[in-house]
């Protein structure tokens, strides 16, 4: 009676087809936000949910139907076979270091007793293994001081990176709070009539003044959104006259 049982609940196993398990994988983490130039160059990718241990992991650019060359098998593997990561180092030498949006996918390998490997099946309808989208952004850096003084020097706020997001929000907040300028990515340097708008500099930047008049000295909050996956980035600078 404890076989028959024990057989029931094996064969009622998520996945389990006659000593084969379609749901070999679950990704814990289907986005993943990462930065240009941070650190840490591997970007950990976490799956769980596999119910056999004796699995090998693969973190690949092609989809499971598709020969996965070695040179595209974006891999650290660990030794529990449930976690991996990107190298963001492949990453920048081979798509270079400009936004990049891809989707990574998981194989799984089930480590048959002679040693040889078998793709894991597929869950019921699935078309494709389970993937990872890597976002890796240039970081969008600002600096905490202008002096707009027609030296050339700080004149205006300027945003390194932001050139990479053409859609990208740019607001001005004065001390009180009220929004005083806003701009788009594309616009945000954009040459003007020097004549007609501003003293200081002759782009749409933020440069301490406002439709060609002073703004006082002091200090002004800034909102920055360059993507819709980048999280805002909101801060100060101070204009020293």
């Amino acid at each position: 009676m404890q076989k028959l049982i024990w057989l029931f609940c094996l064969l009622n196993l998520p996945g389990f087809v006659f000593g084969q398990f379609e749901a070999c994988y679950v990704v814990t983490e289907p986005k993943l936000i990462t930065y240009a130039d941070q650190t840490d160059r591997l970007v950990s990718i976490v799956v769980n949910g596999s119910i056999s241990a004796n699995s090998y992991w693969v973190w690949s650019s092609n989809p499971m139907n598709q020969p996965i060359p070695e040179k595209s098998k974006f891999i650290v593997q660990s030794t529990n076979s449930f976690a991996g990561a990107v190298d963001l180092d492949v990453i920048k030498n081979t798509y270079g270091s400009s936004l990049f949006d891809e989707k990574f996918y998981v194989h799984q390998y089930i480590i048959n007793p002679d040693g040889s490997k078998s793709p894991c099946p597929l869950p019921p309808g699935a078309s494709e293994a389970s993937s990872v989208r890597v976002k890796v952004f240039p970081r969008v850096k600002t600096y905490e001081a202008i002096t707009p003084n027609d030296d050339d020097l700080n004149d205006y706020l300027e945003i390194e990176n932001l050139d990479q997001y053409l859609f990208a929000t740019v607001r001005i907040f004065d001390r009180w709070g009220q929004l005083i300028i806003e701009r788009v990515g594309f616009d945000y340097y954009e040459k003007i009539d020097k004549s007609k708008a501003n003293k200081a500099g002759n782009m749409k930047a933020f440069n301490g003044y406002l439709n060609g008049k002073t703004l006082p000295s002091g200090v002004y909050m800034y909102s920055i959104k360059p993507d819709e996956d980048y999280p805002e980035i909101i801060g100060s600078v101070t204009v020293i006259r």
